[in-house]
């Protein structure tokens, strides 16, 4: 990624400090693409003639012309949606793959551990990843059917016996013991969760971030639970969940 794009770490996201940070004395020198009005305001385009709608997006920014622009700083409000950016240019596309492929946890420590649960469960090959998102107020009016969708899913792509035997990695966002989860544990015999394998996480425990001494345990156990469901020879997730378009992306890039 180096290569192809310039970036600075920051600890700090105050817009004053990002400006400190980059030597900017003077507004004339930022440019502000959008002013945050709201989620969707603004959809950017590669392709200056490209007829792709807005959708739920409000105003239409062409990229190439933000390149014409001569501020030192161009500033972006929220990139929030993976529907944002409309990539039809070959090159966009050949990038984005690139990129998506290249964008793996990269973490010791996480990685060291999601390899050994996975070696618990019987290696990379020996199970099947499944993520039903089913916590929040939009995923948790659909919970049923997301349940029975996956559970559907399943047993088209595995034969009725071998689907009974099938090792399952199950991400989950509720305890296990909830009513919504309770077709999959009815449905397939072989089931892991992640507090399974809770003596492998206890490294995380005292892992501190050095700036201000917190614990990031929290923090690091959906990413432990990312890999290891990413990792299965399969992958199957719940429909506008970004952690489970993320979680396709990596099964993509380790399963290639």
């Amino acid at each position: 990624m180096k290569d192809h794009i310039k970036y600075i770490h920051r600890q700090n996201f105050d817009f004053n400090h990002l400006l400190e940070s980059l030597h900017i004395n003077n507004s004339s020198d930022v440019y502000n693409v959008t002013e945050d009005k709201g989620q969707y305001q603004q959809r950017y385009y590669d392709d200056p003639i490209s007829t792709i709608e807005l959708d739920k997006f409000k105003e239409r920014v062409n990229l190439i012309d933000l390149g014409k622009r001569s501020e030192k700083l161009i500033h972006f409000g929220s990139l929030f949606s993976s529907n944002r950016n409309v990539r039809q240019l070959p090159e966009s596309i050949e990038f984005w793959n690139k990129l998506m492929r290249n964008m793996l946890p990269n973490n010791p420590i996480i990685n060291y551990i999601a390899d050994k649960i996975i070696d618990k469960i019987g290696g990379m090959n020996s199970y099947i990843g499944v993520h039903p998102r089913l916590k929040d107020s939009f995923f948790a009016k659909r919970r049923n059917n997301t349940v029975q969708g996956l559970i559907e899913k399943i047993q088209t792509d595995f034969k009725d016996g071998v689907c009974l035997t099938t090792k399952i990695y199950l991400a989950i966002d509720i305890k296990r013991d909830h009513s919504s989860l309770q077709p999959f544990f009815q449905t397939f015999s072989c089931i892991y969760v992640l507090d399974d394998f809770n003596d492998l996480l206890e490294p995380l425990r005292f892992l501190k971030n050095p700036r201000d001494g917190m614990i990031l345990y929290d923090f690091l156990i959906p990413l432990v639970d990312l890999i290891v469901v990413s990792k299965g020879s399969k992958f199957y997730g719940t429909e506008k969940s970004t952690f489970s378009s993320y979680a396709k992306r990596l099964n993509e890039a380790w399963i290639r």
